[in-house]
């Protein structure tokens, strides 16, 4: 598969990324808020630097199972997070989500865009049957995201992740292609 077109929303395109967005991710990826629920970081310049070669080198894979996109305002052109698709099980057409934005972008519905354009990138372009995310419990922001694009809640992952020297719960959330409406969500 390779490379993919720039997926648009309103406000936003994510595109593959390059070296060239190195401080914009490395500032975002070294933000303790930002990867408050992560497995990693906050992040050091060789890991940004070492993290963002692994994510370009995916953009070579003939068959391509991981896209990991800038996310870019269309008015100033600065990245302002990441959005990433993983096709985890080819034969049944399934992949997880996931999105973290620069905390200045916070609660103005840039994730919620984001998400429809990974939607749109899941079900449209790769013909997807079903897509799911999983979030921290206390992630209220990503809660809402996702609710509001009409995921399910489909379970409680106790103690699912270790982070940060504690074992943290997950919701987990999935939304099927027959549920998705492009129209609709386009809104």
């Amino acid at each position: 598969m390779g490379k993919i077109k720039s997926i648009h929303t309103g406000r936003l395109v994510l595109r593959e990324l390059t070296m060239e967005d190195f401080e914009s991710v490395h500032e975002i990826k070294s933000n303790p808020e930002v990867v408050k629920y992560l497995t990693w970081g906050p992040n050091s310049e060789d890991e940004t630097k070492k993290s963002l070669q692994k994510q370009i080198a995916f953009q070579t894979d003939k068959n391509r199972k991981t896209f990991v996109l800038a996310v870019v305002r269309n008015d100033t052109s600065q990245l302002i997070g990441n959005a990433l698709l993983m096709i985890k099980d080819e034969d049944n057409k399934v992949a997880e989500i996931g999105y973290f934005l620069h905390p200045s972008h916070w609660n103005k519905g840039y994730g919620k865009e984001v998400v429809k354009g990974l939607l749109k990138l899941g079900f449209v372009e790769l013909s997807l049957h079903r897509i799911y995310a999983t979030c921290d419990v206390e992630n209220i922001g990503s809660i809402k995201v996702l609710q509001s694009l009409g995921f399910r809640l489909e379970g409680h992952l106790k103690q699912n992740l270790y982070v940060k020297g504690q074992w943290r719960d997950n919701y987990l959330f999935a939304l099927l292609s027959s549920e998705y409406n492009e129209n609709e969500l386009t809104k």
